[in-house]
């Protein structure tokens, strides 16, 4: 019967000692004691085997030759119990010395020492084997953490060969595809992705492979094995894993995107909704200096076309070059309406962003057609000195929305009398506009706050504080910046850089 000692809560190592001599037993048992080890002894191989599935053991020294199992048995039977995710180490000690048995006893066992032996030899066998045990333990801990994770992760993981064949998923993938896990391994990942993206996905897989990876995470349409479940977009991300120097794996991380980019084009199209608003707003801002604006030529046409008329009803004859002349100013004071009523449709059309490489001057003259009569109502005087020669590359219908709405906030603040000045430098990152007025000003604790959507100082009803967001926006979308520069008192100075052409 096994001979089982007290429990010693400071002696954490259990070694079973499996020999038929209990003589050896007891001088083993008595050794390991001393070197601080729990030690548990029996006499046979059956004993030995219904201990450890009672108790747990870290390191077995096993004879051969016993009544009933021999240790070749015994240790075939106990790796086969421990299985592969524990590794108890198994020393045999015999008085068997031949190359036979020693082939045989290390075809189950981890070690094999012929009797007698070296007291001294055997501690550091077991402290080998049992700093073995201890690696494999957090080997295991270790697999077993990232399995979990893996299985687990929020994220879709994917693993895949260097075939591309899926040879590994975990449940958020499975899930997403509609389909057990099974359907899913050995399937080629481009598979799963509309052929349109079968190239960026290549370039990304072989991303992987590359010393330095591309920065960056593709975002492309995935396309589950299920008909029946939507398509998603995913951004994908990853490593390279390289089994040994012929097999390497990526890691593939999937993250579901489709929600987030839907919120970011539901904010987009509600700013355009937004800016689209301000434009109309303004609008009407405008309307107000334009149809004065109108009435000059639309006075002139009326009288030269009445005069015409009445002159043709009299049946009167008048020469050529008078009636040239009339026609001259109908036509030319036609075409100026014309050109008004084009610069305010311009300006409340919503276009998409079409970057061109265009004369700055004409940008500016077209706003000054449309902000002129404003300013004029006001007694403001604007002064541009912006040559022809300066070329920015940028959407000049939108550069020229910024500009309507930087002059016109210089305008809405202003005191009558006040001047603004437009000027352009060329630089070499591009070209800075400039426009300043000699205004009131702005407080230190405010100009972080005027490229703020609806943030305004207006009072009630004189404005929605949208017009300098606007701008903000359009140069972000024609890659430029816009700043601004302010002390009461002392006026302010707000500045559009502009991209030049390569």
């Amino acid at each position: 019967m096994p001979d089982t000692p007290s429990r010693n809560k400071e002696k954490t190592i259990t070694i079973l000692v499996v020999d038929d001599d209990r003589k050896m037993t007891f001088v083993l048992s008595e050794f390991l004691k001393t070197a601080q080890f729990n030690v548990i002894t029996c006499h046979c191989g059956g004993d030995a085997l219904n201990i450890i599935e009672k108790i747990a053991v870290d390191l077995v020294l096993l004879d051969i030759i016993m009544p009933d199992i021999d240790g070749f048995a015994v240790a075939k039977k106990m790796k086969s119990f421990f299985g592969t995710d524990d590794f108890v180490p198994i020393i045999i000690l015999t008085g068997l010395s031949g190359i036979d048995e020693k082939i045989a006893g290390l075809e189950y066992a981890d070690d094999f020492i012929s009797k007698p032996f070296s007291h001294k030899e055997l501690l550091a066998r077991i402290h080998v084997l049992l700093r073995i045990r201890s690696l494999q333990r957090e080997l295991v801990v270790s697999r077993s953490q990232y399995r979990f994770l893996y299985e687990n992760a929020p994220s879709m993981y994917v693993s895949i060969d260097e075939d591309r064949i899926v040879r590994n998923c975990n449940a958020k993938f499975s899930e997403k595809n509609g389909t057990a896990k099974t359907a899913i391994i050995g399937k080629n990942i481009t598979s799963f992705f509309l052929a349109p993206d079968h190239a960026a996905l290549a370039k990304f897989i072989q991303s992987l492979r590359s010393p330095s990876p591309a920065a960056g995470s593709p975002v492309l349409n995935f396309v589950p094995l299920n008909p029946s479940f939507q398509p998603l977009s995913v951004s994908l991300s990853g490593v390279q894993r390289g089994e040994n120097d012929t097999a390497h794996y990526s890691e593939i991380i999937l993250q579901d995107m489709t929600h987030t980019l839907k919120l970011q084009q539901e904010q987009r199209d509600a700013r355009k909704h937004l800016y689209l608003s301000a434009r109309l707003a303004s609008i009407g801002t405008l309307a107000s200096g334009v149809a004065h604006e109108l009435n000059n030529p639309l006075t002139a046409i009326l009288g030269f076309s009445n005069a015409l008329l009445n002159r043709l009803g009299e049946g009167g004859v008048f020469d050529r070059d008078e009636f040239v002349n009339y026609l001259t100013i109908v036509n030319s004071e036609t075409l100026r309406c014309r050109d008004i009523i084009e610069n305010l449709s311009k300006f409340a059309r919503e276009t998409e962003t079409q970057i061109i490489s265009f004369a700055l001057s004409g940008c500016v003259v077209g706003a000054l057609k449309l902000i002129t009569p404003k300013a004029s109502n006001k007694k403001i005087t604007i002064a541009a000195d912006v040559p022809p020669s300066i070329v920015v590359k940028a959407d000049p219908h939108k550069i020229e929305q910024a500009i309507i709405h930087v002059i016109t906030n210089c305008i809405d603040f202003c005191n009558e009398g006040c001047a603004v000045t437009i000027a352009a430098e060329s630089g070499i990152h591009g070209v800075k506009l400039t426009i300043t007025d000699n205004g009131p000003g702005i407080a230190a604790d405010m100009i972080s706050k005027v490229f703020d959507p609806f943030f305004t100082t207006k009072k009630t009803g004189q404005g929605a504080g949208l017009g300098l967001a606007l701008s903000h926006h359009i140069m972000e979308e024609c890659n430029g910046v816009i700043d601004i520069a302010s002390e009461p008192g002392k006026g302010t100075t707000i500045t559009l850089e502009i991209p030049s052409p390569a």
